[in-house]
């Protein structure tokens, strides 16, 4: 599933090659990933039509197309799909395709419950997949401001994946920061000392950089179709060696799956 590294990636390297872009024609095979209007994909590539893509947002896990005519474009990729700049017209698509007046393209395929929303840019608050959580990259997101947004009584992975208090960290980061953290997911965020706090708060920030940096995990694909090339300490490696202590690394089940070192994560 795409996390706020992948996200933040596709934003990046899709942005060169479609801002300023006028639309030409939307082409739609996947019906159910239209939600706004619902499942309506005539009125979705009608209203898409003839518009210039202006700017490019991340929130969390969801991409925005800001376009003009106060009208933005959602994209949440939710399981998994790839989002691919094209430089030429598509006619034969496996989800959703936007052709360009310019004969370019992007091309939206291998969706894994992945779903668009088209609404006005100023209506944006109503729509339920846009979370209210702080983004852990902001200049804003302080030591101080995460103190705030992990309540005491929760496991600290449950809380770093509340996409209400912090968006864009899900599974698969979480147990990757906690690893670098050296803190075991099931404490609880109260139990946590200052100096343990604030080793986790420069993880949040450093691994999440990290993966952008290189491109995303390795089984995501950006916008040139390049492979990402972060590849994952703990997260879906039960029965490794833990490459800091070489003890096992364990997989729990409790609610979430959660791979974890318990030697060297206390």
């Amino acid at each position: 599933m795409p996390e706020l590294p992948e996200v933040e990636v596709a934003k990046k390297t899709l942005s060169p090659c479609v801002l300023g872009k006028k639309i030409n024609s939307v082409l739609v095979t996947r019906r159910q990933s239209i939600r706004t209007p619902l499942e309506e994909p005539e009125l979705f590539a009608a209203w898409l039509k003839n518009r210039t893509m202006e700017r490019i947002e991340r929130h969390g896990k969801v991409l925005l197309f800001h376009l003009d005519g106060d009208m933005s474009l959602v994209f949440h990729f939710k399981l998994g799909a790839e989002v691919r700049c094209g430089d030429k017209a598509l006619e034969e698509i496996g989800g959703v395709a936007i052709n360009f007046t310019d004969g370019t393209s992007l091309d939206f395929s291998s969706f894994a419950l992945s779903e668009f929303h088209l609404m006005k840019t100023a209506e944006l608050d109503r729509l339920g997949v846009l979370k209210a959580g702080a983004d852990p990259l902001a200049r804003s997101f302080s030591l101080k401001r995460f103190h705030e947004l992990l309540p005491a009584n929760k496991q600290v992975k449950a809380a770093l994946c509340d996409q209400t208090r912090i968006l864009g960290i899900g599974n698969s980061w979480a147990d990757e920061i906690l690893w670098e953290a050296r803190l075991s997911p099931f404490r609880r965020s109260g139990d946590l000392t200052e100096k343990e706090f604030s080793e986790l708060y420069g993880k949040v920030k450093s691994t999440l950089r990290e993966g952008i940096r290189l491109g995303g995990e390795s089984s995501f694909i950006d916008g040139r179709g390049r492979k990402g090339r972060y590849k994952r300490v703990v997260h879906g490696h039960a029965g490794r060696p833990c490459p800091r202590d070489r003890h096992p690394i364990e997989m729990v089940k409790r609610g979430r799956t959660t791979f974890w070192c318990p030697h060297c994560q206390k």
